[in-house]
C-alpha cells in the first residue's frame, strides 16, 4: 500500500499559533520541542506565537509567560495588548528593546471596552506612527466596530484572523473598505474563494496561518497547495507576505 505524503513546495511561516496551557486544560504542545515536532511534521519553518493567557487572563501577564517560549529564532513573538496604561507601557518598553514586530488584540467586548475610536485612539495612533501591524480575530469582534474605527486610522495595518466560511459575504467588502487590511486563512474554506480573492485584491493580502492548536496546522496548508495560485503567489501567501509585514528576513 502506498503511503500518503505531503510536503510544502515553498517556505512556510505559520502566522497564527497559540502557545501555553489554558485554564480549562493543558495544551497538546507543552513546550517548544513538542511545538517544533508539530511544525517539522508539516514542513513549517517558523511560527508567529502568542500566549493563551493573554486572552484568558491579561495581556500583561500572558506576555510575561510568552518569554519562556522564545529561546529559539523559529518562534516569532506576538505580544498582546489592551489600551490600558500598564499594557501600553509594557509594549512600548518591548518596542524600545526592538522586540515588537506585531501585536494582537483579542475579543474586545468581554474585556469591557468595545472597539471604538474613543477607547482605542491612543493605541491606534501609536500603531500608525510605528508601522507595527495588528492581528484581530474577525470571529470575536463586531465587524461594524472594526470598519468604523479602522477607517479613522488609515495608516494602521491589520490582519484579520480566523475568518470562517460563514464570513464569505463579509470578507470582500471588508478588504475593499480597508485597503491596509490582510486576511489570515486558518478557517477560510469556501471553495474557489482564495483564488477569487487573490484575483480581486492580490495574493499579497492573504496570509497562511493555522491558529494551532485551536485548529490543526496541516489542512489549510495542504489546501493552499491544491488551489490555482501560482507558485509565486503561493510563496507570498505561505511566508513572503508575513515576512514583509513583520519586517523580517
Amino acid at each position: 500500500m502506498s503511503t500518503l505524503h505531503f510536503a510544502p513546495r515553498v517556505p512556510v511561516i505559520d502566522a497564527n499559533v497559540c502557545v501555553g496551557d489554558a485554564h480549562t486544560g493543558p495544551s497538546p504542545c507543552r513546550n517548544r520541542q513538542q511545538l517544533f515536532d508539530e511544525m517539522d511534521f508539516h514542513g513549517i519553518e517558523r511560527a508567529v506565537v502568542y500566549h493563551i493567557q493573554t486572552e484568558e487572563i491579561s495581556p500583561v501577564d500572558g506576555n510575561h509567560q510568552l518569554e519562556d517560549w522564545l529561546d529559539d529564532d523559529r518562534l516569532i513573538p506576538q505580544w498582546s495588548v489592551l489600551p490600558t496604561d500598564d499594557s501600553i507601557e509594557q509594549i512600548q518598553r518591548l518596542y524600545r528593546e526592538k522586540r515588537v514586530s506585531s501585536l494582537r488584540l483579542h475579543h474586545t467586548r468581554p474585556a469591557g471596552l468595545p472597539f471604538c475610536t474613543w477607547g482605542y485612539d491612543v493605541l491606534l495612533d501609536w500603531l500608525s506612527d510605528t508601522g507595527i501591524p495588528l492581528w484581530i480575530p474577525l470571529t470575536e469582534n463586531d465587524p461594524t466596530e472594526l470598519v468604523t474605527t479602522l477607517r479613522e486610522f488609515p495608516g494602521v495595518r491589520v490582519v484579520f484572523v480566523g475568518a470562517h466560511y460563514t464570513h464569505a459575504l463579509l470578507v470582500r467588502p471588508l478588504l475593499k473598505t480597508l485597503p491596509d487590511a490582510f486576511l489570515e486563512l486558518s478557517r477560510y474554506e469556501p471553495i474557489g474563494e482564495i483564488e477569487a480573492l487573490a484575483a480581486r485584491f492580490g495574493a499579497h493580502r492573504l496570509i497562511y496561518g493555522s491558529w494551532y492548536p485551536r485548529y490543526a496546522m496541516g489542512p489549510m496548508l495542504f489546501y493552499l497547495h491544491h488551489t490555482r495560485l501560482t507558485d509565486e503567489e503561493l510563496a507570498d501567501v505561505c511566508a513572503g507576505n508575513v515576512r514583509k509585514l513583520l519586517g523580517i528576513g
